[in-house]
């Protein structure tokens, strides 16, 4: 049986400031889907991120990443994320944890049997991964010495020699 964590997107996107400091709402949605797959291969859950776009013309639209770890959902048009998260809760084989500050979203995620949760704690979550998950565009650095600025090391230096 899984376990999934449901985030209602645009919910948590408009919540959160490092989504909102974006420079663009697309690259806000693509730090959320990139995120959730960090998230994803931190946890071992499935998450769901799930995107209302009952304005748009197009279908409902359903993507998967990392080899089903993550699972995009666009809603259909006239339905919202809240619609599309309703029904799949009554879907999901497995506990499921929804994460959004919408009140009746959460009520309704606790009637099904899910557990609820704030886009804060998503943030909370994400603080929790590791720092080589957290930013891939800076290098992990293993050794001390790689963290030290060149005059520490030399001080350090200094003092290891009067020392012998």
């Amino acid at each position: 049986m899984s376990s999934y964590l449901v985030l209602d997107a645009y919910n948590v996107i408009g919540a959160l400031d490092r989504y909102r400091d974006a420079a663009t709402f697309d690259a806000a949605r693509e730090l959320l889907i990139i995120d959730a797959l960090k998230a994803a291969g931190w946890t071992g859950r499935t998450i769901v991120v799930v995107f209302d776009a009952h304005r748009a013309p197009d279908p409902r639209k359903e993507e998967s990443r990392a080899g089903g770890a993550v699972r995009i959902v666009y809603s259909a048009p006239g339905e919202s994320a809240d619609d599309e998260i309703e029904r799949l809760l009554t879907k999901l084989e497995g506990s499921a944890t929804v994460y959004t500050a919408d009140f009746a979203l959460q009520r309704t995620a606790l009637a099904r049997g899910s557990a609820r949760a704030t886009p804060r704690e998503f943030a909370n979550l994400l603080d929790e991964l590791p720092a080589i998950t957290r930013n891939p565009s800076k290098p992990f650095k293993a050794r001390i010495s790689e963290r030290l600025s060149e005059e520490t090391l030399r001080k350090l230096e200094e003092i290891r020699r009067k020392a012998q």
